[in-house]
């Protein structure tokens, strides 16, 4: 039977240090780790239609796909937009709701076309290198992961699935600017009551309609932007644009029911894209025949107010508070 002495206090002081000196050491070294895992961990969670997202809590920069609601929002909201899409050469002859906003957003981020419209280049949004992907869901649906691998991705709706006040508040939780994105509902609501209120009498009296016309016909959509902003401030529908908010479809006709469709509104909204396509119509001997057009009652846009979000809105309540003013 081996028998053992055991050690004196003097011989296991340097065994007693050494494991002090180790578990320090362990300390220090799971203290360090987490200090570096958390920003990981930090950040804000929002569902979307495409699922929940977990969004950085410190965003640098901001990629949009779709162009419109997307990229509206981003710059209302104030995010640093780095890249968007580009509208082609001469489809539009009208300058941009969002001209300015971003023009801003080029000065101050370095802001870039990076693919044309409906034309997404997977490279050049990683090359961009964004904290967060912003787009409307249908344009990302499909390519989800490969873009979810570059950054995280807010789907965001349209205006058939939601109205840009949610989707304002849903980009505005992800990025932590809720208090930006209430500031402005509430100067739009605020805008739409003094139009509605100033021109209450001619609202009530005057039936109008936001009219789309090109070389296939025309068509009243009663969820596009403007449309819906004609709809905010009480407007008087015209028969046509009534039917369209009554059954929530578009309505299109023929180029030679032009006037038979459309004789008994009082104003229009011109929703005609590109300077040949208003010179074209402005030059149809159908067009002058609408009384709407004879009195002179007609303010032109372009495809620009279909959709966005609150910087849009806000320029369609100039469309159409132009054209109330004009009775």
């Amino acid at each position: 039977m081996h028998s053992f002495s055991a050690p004196s206090a003097r011989a296991l002081w340097p065994i007693a240090a050494a494991l002090t000196s180790t578990a320090l050491l362990v300390a220090c070294s799971t203290t360090t780790s987490s200090s570096t895992e958390a920003p990981a961990t930090s950040g804000r969670t929002v569902e979307t239609v495409l699922g929940p997202v977990a969004v950085p809590e410190q965003i640098d920069s901001v990629v949009v796909i779709e162009g419109r609601r997307d990229l509206d929002i981003a710059l209302a909201l104030d995010l640093p937009v780095v890249g968007f899409p580009l509208e082609g050469e001469g489809s539009l002859d009208l300058e941009s709701p969002l001209a300015e906003a971003r023009a801003a957003a080029v000065a101050e981020h370095g802001a870039e076309g990076l693919f044309l419209a409906d034309e997404i280049n997977i490279e050049a949004i990683a090359e961009a290198a964004p904290s967060v992907i912003i787009s409307r869901s249908d344009d990302v649906e499909e390519i989800f992961d490969q873009l979810s691998a570059i950054a995280p991705v807010v789907a965001i709706g349209d205006q058939d699935t939601s109205t840009w006040q949610d989707d304002l508040r849903l980009v505005a939780e992800a990025t932590g600017t809720t208090v930006r994105a209430e500031e402005l509902v509430t100067a739009y609501d605020d805008r739409v009551a003094d139009v509605a209120s100033t021109y209450a009498d001619v609202i009530a009296e005057h039936p109008v309609v936001p009219l789309g016309s090109d070389s296939s016909g025309s068509q009243v959509r009663p969820n596009r932007l403007l449309s819906t902003v004609l709809q905010d401030v009480g407007a008087l529908p015209s028969e046509v644009f009534a039917e369209a908010i009554e059954t929530g479809d578009g309505i299109e006709h023929s180029p030679e029911r032009l006037v038979e469709a459309y004789d008994d509104a009082d104003g229009i909204i011109a929703l005609v894209n590109g300077a040949d396509e208003w010179s074209a119509t402005q030059a149809s001997p159908l067009w002058s025949r609408l009384p709407a057009v004879a009195a002179g009652h007609v303010v032109r846009s372009d495809k620009s107010t279909h959709e966005g979000g609150p910087l849009t809105a806000m320029h369609s309540l100039d469309v159409v508070e132009e054209l109330y003013a004009g009775f």
